[in-house]
């Protein structure tokens, strides 16, 4: 019988986790830069181990970001 790995879960233990929830639950703006060097500006909605999903300007369903693409996050206020 082949073994199921259990699923991932975002260590909340982390800084970094606890950070990103803080923002999501104030609906902090914040800017998203991604390795390739564009930037995002939106609202985060939710996380989890691969995606991050923010919300842009005037946009009513969230983009996902995968986490492997993602150079900088920061608060914009």
């Amino acid at each position: 019988m082949l073994a199921v790995p259990a699923l991932a879960q975002l260590d909340t233990s982390l800084p970094g986790v606890r950070q990103m929830q803080k923002w999501i639950r104030a609906k902090t703006a914040v800017r998203v830069q991604l390795r390739d060097g564009s930037k995002l500006d939106g609202v985060l909605d939710w996380q989890d181990v691969e995606f991050l999903a923010l919300r842009l300007p005037n946009d009513v369903e969230p983009v996902l970001i995968l986490r492997q693409a993602l150079s900088v996050i920061r608060s914009l206020n």
